[in-house]
């Protein structure tokens, strides 16, 4: 018997959250159904390394407005030719340009959109004439076009819902998941002798991309002022535009620092390290005290996931999107309004800054709780014990089970 054919389209591969759920999905689906891989352009490594038929439209994404129309027609143009050629049954596609792709291409197959992140979000990369087309124009209007849209978090669900008009019966939400038994088996490998050393004292570790969105240089301020009180180590896990910036304020507040990505040694009076991206991140955060993620917005953030699947006590921003999904069983919506730390069922929720926060009290804040969770074993080993049992409701079999739901059956219990 044929298989049916999936196409999987996405912008480009690389080191990002949805290409890892999209590679995620390319081999889950390979099971059942032969997998087409599409990018825009392939000038980036798939470092996920899915394992389905790879195309690439090598097509750029334009400099001013009319290049960029017409590239996005010309993509529009490819993509459906390869509906046609394939007779897919389905087209899955990932973030903004590439859903916006998959429904303005029409032809064979329903059409599903995963959204990965907030739309109201300050988020630098959305922002004047873009942000505004696709806010007022584009979403509202195309994305009821779908078959399917898929929101990682509940809190995206709702903000579709209420600031895009989207048809609820259009929406389903399905988290992301991490593979258990693969973290598992990583946890038991070896550091470097010279990394070791790190965790002679307590570590408290930020995992993810050195970039503005996830606000590293929050996570160094807080360090500064919790290293002043307990004799800690703070290590950053991944690297991004921001490493140069936090090496700058490192030497701004004496404070000693290795970067491990550029074959610096290991010093005894360094307490601050930069490892650069780990294809294996969970060797460190099992021999971590606390995971901390400062992020200015997320969609569904696997960090905090991962960190829970080792067992970390998290303290994290309470975005507008995910991260109250993953840490509180009450809610999904951020409380804009929270200005202390709330102490949910998975974790610690912290304010995000705005106008009415000022930042140096916001780090003190944020050093205070940290403080007071390392100093408190109790409720350290409270949060250890809840998070092995939410990191099983987090598993990659149970999000690929839901997007199986959705392939195969169509079931009206997928929708939320």
């Amino acid at each position: 018997m044929n298989k049916e054919t999936i196409i999987m389209l996405i912008p480009n591969y690389g080191f990002g959250g949805a290409q890892r759920v999209h590679s995620q999905l390319v081999r889950a689906f390979s099971s059942e159904f032969n997998v087409v891989e599409v990018v825009f352009n392939d000038d980036e490594r798939d470092v996920y390394d899915g394992n389905g038929i790879k195309i690439s439209l090598n097509i750029p994404g334009g400099s001013n407005l009319i290049s960029k129309t017409a590239y996005f027609l010309w993509r529009c143009w490819k993509l459906y030719r390869l509906k046609a050629k394939f007779r897919s049954s389905a087209c899955i596609s990932h973030m903004e340009g590439a859903n916006f792709v998959n429904l303005l291409s029409f032809g064979h197959g329903k059409k599903i959109l995963c959204v990965h992140g907030s739309k109201v979000a300050k988020d630098p990369n959305r922002s004047g004439m873009v942000k505004f087309l696709e806010n007022y124009l584009l979403i509202p209007f195309f994305f009821n076009l779908a078959d399917h849209i898929v929101a990682v978090s509940g809190g995206i669900r709702d903000e579709l819902i209420v600031h895009f008009r989207v048809m609820r019966n259009k929406i389903c939400v399905i988290n992301n998941g991490i593979n258990l038994q693969m973290i598992r088996e990583r946890v038991l490998e070896d550091l470097p002798l010279d990394h070791q050393l790190i965790f002679r004292k307590p570590v408290i570790v930020f995992s993810g991309r050195l970039a503005l969105q996830k606000n590293p240089v929050l996570a160094l301020d807080i360090f500064d002022s919790v290293r002043k009180k307990v004799d800690c180590n703070l290590i950053f896990l991944g690297d991004g535009p921001l490493k140069n910036e936090l090496i700058g304020n490192c030497k701004r507040k004496n404070i000693n620092f290795c970067d491990f990505s550029q074959q610096m040694k290991y010093t005894a009076t360094s307490s601050v390290f930069i490892t650069g991206f780990q294809s294996n991140p969970f060797k460190y955060l099992k021999r971590s005290s606390l995971f901390i993620l400062t992020s200015n917005f997320e969609g569904f953030p696997l960090a905090v996931c991962e960190a829970l699947a080792c067992e970390l006590p998290v303290i994290a921003s309470d975005c507008e999107t995910g991260v109250r999904d993953i840490l509180s069983a009450k809610s999904s919506k951020a409380n804009p309004s929270l200005d202390s730390p709330e102490f949910v069922d998975y974790g610690v929720l912290m304010p995000l800054v705005d106008a009415e926060k000022r930042y140096e009290n916001l780090v003190l804040e944020w050093a205070k709780t940290i403080i007071a969770l390392m100093e408190d074993k109790a409720e350290i080993d409270k949060f250890k014990r809840r998070s092995t049992r939410r990191s099983s409701e987090l598993s990659e079999e149970v999000f690929v089970e839901r997007w199986m739901e959705l392939l195969r059956l169509n079931k009206p219990s997928i929708v939320n």
